[in-house]
């Protein structure tokens, strides 16, 4: 074991441990000596496996920022150490020493610097770490509100972990069309630059005499085998401009709109808005906090703005007295046996467990709204290539009828 400094200074120690859960954590923490990183994790509930020191001047910090597995990690990390009785602030600067993204760093420290200034948790992680995903801030205030911050803290993280898992699998379901797309359009783009050219020369420059639909096609064909390098050019800035609209903010809302109004992905983000207001209504009803103010608190993660407009109007009508499924059944689209689980509830004063169904029963459609979507995917895109394809190959039979035509 490494002795202390004699002038009490504190170094860095890389840590392996066990959660309560069960769960692996890795992380960086700051102390005098291995003794009282020991007794610092052991506080927090882990149960540790390995201390190394960090040499000094060993660690950089990368300039890139959290991914969504380290936010998971930090906000269950927050909550193993509120929930062994170390303050907020603590926690907060503990977790902040071993974060190695110096983005995510600096926004931690805006953070504390916030919460020392007197600003509640939920406004300071909105206002000085943005990339949560967005039911996180309104759930901190209803930590705050409740003074249940570990136990929302550790919900927030189960939640986020669980729509990280959707993703990954969303991904992954998609990667063999995006495969078989590329390809296609690398077939696509084989086509026009070696073979059109090839029937074109054939057919000759006399093309008035063929049909629209071929006259377009070898003129993309002559265009392309001419210019390669400026098809490309353009293939890279469309590229790059569709790269560049997905990193600005207003961009990815008009995409999600735009998304909100399709038959199929609008289905999966609405689906995926009901369970999230679900599942933050029950988080708050059962940390104490009245049918109103969790109502008003679980509406501010909502995006979807069919969805918000009748959230306002339910808490208009909670506050003229109007039952809970009465309001709902008018203003949002829970379907019938949504709402007796929720009559049921208010009336046996279990509202908060039957909003938990409720996010149970939707996040169950989720996962198969998903499932049904990525099967689409697959055969869509072949289906695409197949018709554009085909299209190529029309025309130029087409062409070629014309020209036997022609000669005979």
């Amino acid at each position: 074991m490494s002795e202390a400094r004699a002038d009490g200074a504190e170094r860095a120690f890389r840590y392996q441990a066990i959660g309560r859960d069960g769960r692996s954590v890795s992380d960086i923490v700051r102390a005098a000596d291995e003794r009282a990183v020991l007794k610092r994790l052991s506080e927090a509930g882990l149960t540790v496996t390995r201390v190394d020191e960090v040499a000094a001047g060993r660690r950089r910090l990368s300039s890139r920022g959290l991914r969504l597995s380290e936010r998971v990690l930090i906000m269950r990390q927050l909550a193993l150490m509120l929930e062994a009785g170390v303050p907020l602030l603590e926690a907060l600067e503990t977790v902040t020493q071993g974060i190695e993204a110096e983005t995510g760093r600096r926004q931690f420290e805006s953070v504390i610097a916030a919460l020392r200034q007197g600003e509640p948790l939920g406004k300071a992680l909105a206002e000085h770490a943005p990339g949560f995903p967005f039911y996180v801030y309104p759930m901190a205030d209803i930590g705050e509100a409740s003074g249940r911050v570990p136990d929302v803290l550790r919900q927030a993280a189960d939640q986020m972990a669980y729509e990280h898992g959707l993703r990954r699998d969303f991904v992954n379901a998609l990667t063999y069309p995006a495969f078989l797309a590329a390809a296609g359009l690398g077939a696509i783009g084989f086509i026009f630059i070696e073979v059109v050219p090839r029937f074109s020369a054939m057919i000759g420059e006399d093309t008035a005499r063929l049909p629209g639909l071929s006259r377009a096609v070898l003129a993309a064909g002559n265009f392309a085998s001419a210019n390669p390098l400026a098809v490309l050019i353009g293939i890279a800035v469309i590229a790059g401009a569709v790269v560049v609209a997905l990193t600005q903010p207003r961009s990815r809302e008009q995409l999600r709109r735009l998304a909100t109004a399709t038959p199929i992905l609008g289905s999966v983000l609405r689906t995926r808005e009901t369970a999230t207001w679900a599942r933050l209504t029950a988080f708050a009803l059962a940390n104490g906090l009245d049918i109103l103010s969790a109502a008003e608190l679980s509406r501010r993660a909502i995006r979807d703005g069919e969805l918000k407009r009748g959230l306002a109007a339910f808490e208009g009508d909670l506050k003229a007295g109007v039952a809970v499924d009465a309001s709902l059944g008018a203003h949002t689209r829970l379907t019938a046996m949504d709402l007796s689980l929720l009559r049921a509830g208010q009336r046996s004063g279990t509202l908060a467990r039957m909003f938990g169904f409720l996010a149970d029963g939707y996040e169950a459609r989720l996962k198969d709204a998903v499932k049904r979507f990525t099967a689409i995917i697959e055969p869509t895109a072949i289906g695409l290539i197949a018709i554009i394809v085909g299209i190529v190959a029309l025309a130029l039979v087409m062409a070629l009828s014309s020209l036997y035509e022609t000669v005979y």
